[in-house]
């Protein structure tokens, strides 16, 4: 019997995956069930498909057509799936849009591909405007400061942000106000908060420092 390679390959490494996903609407029996409840004949497409219309609906088969379909399709052509979260999407559309890349692989190659060398400073410019962009979310911001220290320092703001959550959560239990003058206030009497910024340097001090 013909068998397909690339078929089972597919099989062995998304088919439970496939399983998991489907709801109890989904099987013609109406109870969920897993790989090892169901006997298919895995050496051809149709041939599943065939067998696998004992246990789920035709919905659900093309639902697994489809992914097929998919797949085989990035096999041909070379794409791959990355996750990225949409924080980091939404920095790289931005990026795309500053260096005018057609598309996200094209910016990529702004960044990465030495075929884009000639446009170095725009690209240096793109990423100082994107980067000068408001954040949309405290896991953004904190990666990129933290991306930038050694081990050691990231150890210590590790402990930091554990030190100041504990402090700030003992607080809010000590405290029956909730405005957000109250909330500005006690971030302003908050040590840590001080600390850092009785350090941070004024555009005047750094005119001092080079006088």
């Amino acid at each position: 019997m013909k068998e397909d390679k690339i078929w089972q390959d597919y099989l062995s490494k998304h088919f439970e995956k496939f399983l998991n996903g489907l709801t109890e609407k989904d099987f013609n029996d109406g109870k969920k069930l897993n790989s090892s409840d169901i006997e298919i004949d895995k050496s051809i497409p149709k041939n599943t498909y065939i067998s696998l219309r004992k246990y789920i609906n035709q919905d659900a088969i093309k639902s697994l057509q489809n992914r097929f379909r998919a797949h085989k399709h990035r096999q041909k052509t070379g794409i791959k799936n990355i996750q990225l979260k949409e924080s980091y999407l939404s920095m790289l559309d931005r990026f795309k849009v500053k260096v005018a890349a057609e598309t996200l692989e094209e910016a990529i190659d702004f960044l990465l591909s030495s075929d884009y060398t000639e446009y170095r400073d725009d690209v240096k410019a793109a990423k100082e405007a994107v980067g000068e962009g408001a954040y949309t979310s405290d896991e953004l911001m904190l990666s990129g400061f933290v991306s930038r220290l050694n081990n050691y320092d990231r150890q210590r703001v590790s402990l930091l942000i554990e030190h100041v959550f504990k402090s700030g959560w003992d607080a809010a239990k000590a405290t029956r106000k909730r405005s957000v003058e109250a909330r500005t206030e006690a971030l302003e009497q908050l040590p840590a908060y001080k600390n850092v910024n009785m350090q941070i340097t004024k555009p005047n001090d750094e005119e001092k420092e080079f006088e």
